[in-house]
Formats: C-alpha cells, sequence, structure tokens
C-alpha cells in the first residue's frame, strides 16, 4: 500500500513539475513574440514617421489653382479628403491619430495603424468610404527622388481600387492646425509685393504674405483666400480680418502679373451670394 502511496505522490510531483516548466516556457515564447511584435512596430514608426511628418495637401487641387488662378474652379478637384495634417507627437502606442480636411468644408480625423500594409511603404486606416460598405484605406509614402509624396488608396471590401489621391508637403505649415491648404493657396496666388492704382488712379503699394497678413491695404492687416465654395459662394473672393468686427469680403481676379480687387456684397435671396462690385485695385506683382 505505501508502495503505490509513494509512486501515486512521485507521480504528481513529475506531472506538476512538468506542467511549471511548460506554463514557464509559454510564457517565455508569449513574452518573446510580444517583444519582437513590438519592437517590429517601434521600427516601422521609426521608419514612417519622418517620412509621414507634416501638412499634405492634394496634389491634383494646387496644380489646378496654380494653372487657373481660382480655387473656385479647382474646387472640384478638392475631393472628400483635401488635406492631411500628421504630428509625430500624436503617436500613441502602434497608432497615430491625423487630421483631416474634408473637402476644404469641414474637419475631422483618421488612425494611422503602423502594422504592415497591403503593398509595401502602405499603412492601414480606419477610413474608409461610407457609400462602400466594406471598404477600408491604405495610407502610403512612396520615396520620390527630391521628396516624399503621400497616397491615401481607398479598396472595396474584394481590395480593388475605389480611389487614389496623391498629397504634396507644403512647407513651413502648422504641425497643430489644419490650415495648410489655405496657405498654399495663399502662396501661390497673393504671397509678394505688388504696385499699381486705385480707382481713384492714385499710386498704391501692396504686400500679401503666405502667413496671411497684408500692408498696404488701409484698415486692414489680415487676410485669407476662400476655398470653400459651399453654400451659395461661387465667386473667388479675399476675406479681409476674419475675425473683427469690421471684416470684409474682396473679390479678385487674376490676369498674368495682374490682381484686380473688386468690392464685393452680400445680395439678398433664398440663398445669400456674394456678388462683385465696383474696381478698387489694379496692381502688378513686383
Amino acid at each position: 500500500m505505501r508502495t503505490r502511496l509513494r509512486f501515486a505522490y512521485g507521480t504528481s510531483l513529475l506531472l506538476a513539475a512538468s506542467c511549471w516548466v511548460g506554463c514557464q516556457s509559454s510564457k517565455t515564447e508569449e513574452h518573446a513574440t510580444s517583444n519582437a511584435s513590438e519592437k517590429s512596430v517601434n521600427g516601422l514608426a521609426q521608419q514612417a514617421l519622418p517620412l509621414l511628418r507634416g501638412a499634405w495637401v492634394k496634389a491634383d487641387y494646387l496644380k489646378e489653382v496654380q494653372l487657373s488662378k481660382s480655387p473656385l474652379k479647382a474646387f472640384k478637384l478638392a475631393g472628400p479628403v483635401s488635406e492631411i495634417l500628421i504630428n509625430p507627437a500624436r503617436l500613441s502606442g502602434d497608432s497615430l491619430e491625423a487630421s483631416l480636411g474634408l473637402g476644404n468644408h469641414e474637419g475631422s480625423s483618421m488612425t494611422v495603424y503602423f502594422r504592415p500594409g497591403l503593398h509595401a511603404n502602405a499603412l492601414p486606416t480606419n477610413y474608409h468610404d461610407y457609400d462602400a460598405p466594406g471598404s477600408f484605406a491604405e495610407l502610403s509614402y512612396p520615396i520620390a527622388a527630391r521628396d516624399t509624396a503621400l497616397v491615401l488608396t481607398t479598396y472595396n471590401k474584394s481590395r480593388r481600387v475605389l480611389a487614389q489621391s496623391s498629397y504634396q508637403r507644403i512647407p513651413g505649415a502648422s504641425l497643430t492646425e489644419l490650415v495648410s491648404l489655405n496657405r498654399a493657396v495663399r502662396h501661390l496666388l497673393f504671397s509678394g509685393r505688388y504696385v499699381g492704382t486705385d480707382s481713384l488712379g492714385r499710386a498704391a503699394r501692396l504686400e500679401f504674405n503666405d502667413n496671411g497678413q497684408v500692408k498696404g491695404l488701409k484698415g486692414f492687416r489680415s487676410y485669407d483666400v476662400n476655398t470653400d465654395f459651399i453654400g451659395g459662394v461661387d465667386l473667388d473672393h479675399l476675406v479681409l480680418d476674419a475675425d473683427t468686427k469690421h471684416r470684409r469680403e474682396m473679390a479678385y481676379r487674376h490676369s498674368h502679373d495682374t490682381l484686380r480687387l473688386y468690392a464685393a456684397r452680400w445680395a439678398e435671396g433664398d440663398v445669400p451670394t456674394l456678388v462683385r462690385g465696383r474696381l478698387l485695385f489694379t496692381l502688378v506683382r513686383r
């Protein structure tokens, strides 16, 4: 009887020891896998973040603004996502929240995950097309000869491409505010020094810069170029001193190096409409 008890007790110890060793081995393997995964995420973030960092605006939209000299004519190219802001300071674990400009009209955000995507240099996101159930999108960063491009590609649930948009980085843009598109438009259309005459034939000297400051326009210190044409606005115009009581709209037209500034007023109706008025300034870029 004692022999049987000793045998049973010894067998129990062996099973317990075997279980303990197995559990420790499993925990070690799990820990090693976790560390490898974390290192992979960290490595991908370290590789991608310097390339993704910055304020990005839809490339074909900016090209049309430059060619037509008219944000109104280019508006149809703003697309669902017109600008993307990526600030590395927003990295949290294996993901980062990027700010989005939706069609020059409102702001939103999407999460970028530092995990392998469908293609090289592509990262999964939580962005999707609401009109296509099961769709998903990836953000890729193909490296060109001079700079990095940014590409947002939306796929359907069968992994077929639904849409693809390319974005270009805007130098000097803020990493905390979603303002890069307007900065880029100001640079393309207005930044510089101008000389000319006002409506009375008097000499005029004006200066506009990328940051939205204007000099030489009596009574005004700041300007912005309207890029949102939703809600009855179908006129290219500037907004002067936007956040003040003396805010004013001013229409404009570019022709080669000549810039003409016009009065503008809101006409009442079912939908208020901005209407161009008399010529105020005729200016030539120096």
